[in-house]
């Protein structure tokens, strides 16, 4: 669970302050149902789950997966309507106990120190290392001692931390992970299985195969908001067995989740 600079929160690209959490309903669509504004916070700093594209709109399969949840959230009395707010990704938790935003989808991972509501899993996944093309590091049992990075207030962090006499340091920005490695800072990163593959397509890296801790997605909520939560179970619910999800699954190279 990974998961990431002071807090910086863009709403769709426009700087937006004093949000309020899920609650600014009250307006009504042209249909006669009950808006439901729901603030999602991200760390786009994540490919393949979330990162900028060029014009700074946000990509990526949780991306994708709200525009499908945008719909298949909504009720006979309640439309539910999305609003995107970019900040780092240890900030998350904080600016949701805060009644900042509602939601976190940003390839959250589950722990059980966060205290949360969690939804039902949307994907499978792992932590693994990832280390430089050459590296002679091939096994979790090479990482003891070594010096491995992660992102900061992730489970890769946890992970990391795990191994045997390692020297750990965290980064806010798990894009800026990837160069300190190739630099020679780090002997290995930690990341997420997806993302770890992701980066590996350029040749310049090599994931080792066997993972350090195996895990699942979630989308998280403030403790106590099961209101939330279990609208967004049903739009997942549907999401899942919808010809979408396996489509974006291997279009983002994530693994299906099969309870």
């Amino acid at each position: 669970m990974k998961t990431r600079k002071l807090l910086t929160i863009a709403l769709t690209g426009v700087v937006a302050v004093g949000l309020v959490g899920c609650g600014s309903s009250g307006d009504k669509a042209s249909n006669g149902k009950k808006v439901v504004t729901v603030e999602i916070a991200t760390s786009p700093d994540y490919p393949p789950y979330e990162s900028l594209d060029k014009k700074g709109n946000i990509i990526g399969f949780d991306a994708d997966m709200v525009k499908y949840l945008d719909k298949a959230m909504d009720t006979k009395d309640t439309d539910y309507k999305f609003h995107w707010n970019q900040m780092s990704f240890d900030n998350i938790i904080s600016q949701i106990q805060a009644d900042q935003v509602d939601l976190g989808i940003s390839g959250f991972t589950y722990d059980k120190k966060r205290k949360v509501e969690w939804s039902n899993p949307y994907t499978a996944t792992a932590q693994v290392a990832v280390v430089a093309k050459n590296s002679a590091i091939n096994s979790p049992k090479d990482l003891e001692g070594k010096k491995l990075a992660a992102q900061a207030g992730s489970t890769g962090e946890e992970a990391a931390k795990s191994v045997k006499g390692a020297q750990v340091s965290t980064v806010k920005n798990a894009q800026q992970i990837f160069p300190a490695l190739t630099a020679g800072q780090y002997d290995a990163i930690i990341v997420d299985l997806a993302v770890a593959n992701e980066y590996a397509k350029n040749g310049a890296y090599k994931v080792l195969d066997q993972s350090l801790l195996d895990e699942k997605n979630y989308i998280i909520a403030k403790q106590g908001n099961k209101d939330l939560i279990k609208a967004v179970n049903a739009g997942l619910k549907k999401f899942m067995a919808s010809d979408d999800y396996k489509t974006l699954t291997d279009k983002y190279g994530l693994k299906a989740y099969k309870a």
